[in-house]
């Protein structure tokens, strides 16, 4: 999952510039066997991405019924913070897909901590791994890494088109009905609203696969 912004809206083709997956993963562990590290404060995470990335995936052995909220910063000292997101109900065995603006290659740092609910929580882990960078109620764990993997994306944005109200779907058999108000933009001198998953279409069926994601500019 990525997220773009609009580069054109006086086009009868709208695209938007995205930097997409490219399937390389930074997994933030060097050997070491698995193990469950808990806590009843905060675990995170430090790590250094080679690349942009817009996804982090996070291991989670159990949380009860609690919330967890997830926190990114520049590093452990947490000087800036970039996104915050609150995952409801986790539950056990779940691994947490947490999507966001792509960010540059560099240093960071993840933490999760309880929202709301039971203060203990459970994340698998490694001992014994030489990654470094694991830390428990900010204190560093030596020898003790979390188990997450940063998903890279392009380096590069390349441009990919959305669908928009009135667009045509299967050859022309129909047409996109709806389209999400939000969204909406200019295309030439027609107002049109940008397709999203489970918008209608004009013989009766929905768009099963929503277009890119976007952020509109202020």
């Amino acid at each position: 999952m990525t997220i773009g912004k609009i580069t054109s809206s006086q086009q009868d083709l709208v695209y938007v510039k995205v930097r997409p997956e490219t399937g390389v993963e930074l997994e933030t562990r060097i050997g070491g066997m698995q193990a469950d590290i808990s806590s009843e404060g905060t675990l995170g995470q430090e790590f250094t991405a080679a690349h942009y990335f817009g996804r982090i995936k996070i291991a989670v052995k159990s949380t009860g019924t609690s919330s967890l909220v997830a926190r990114l910063y520049d590093s452990h000292q947490k000087q800036v913070k970039y996104h915050e997101t609150v995952f409801r109900e986790v539950g056990q065995d779940k691994v947490l897909h947490w999507a966001f603006d792509p960010l540059p290659p560099s240093m960071y740092y993840w933490e999760l901590e309880v929202w709301s609910g039971a203060s203990l929580f459970k994340l698998y882990g490694y001992t014994g791994s030489t990654y470094g960078g694991c830390y428990k109620d900010g204190v560093l764990l030596s020898g003790t890494d979390l188990m997450s993997k940063v998903v890279y994306c392009e380096d590069t944005e390349v441009e990919r088109p959305v669908a928009v109200v009135g667009d045509t779907v299967d050859s022309g058999v129909t047409t996109v009905k709806t389209g999400s108000p939000l969204g909406q933009i200019m295309v030439g001198v027609v107002e049109k609203n940008i397709s999203r998953e489970l918008d209608e279409l004009n013989n009766g069926g929905m768009i099963m696969t929503g277009s890119w994601f976007m952020e509109m500019d202020d």
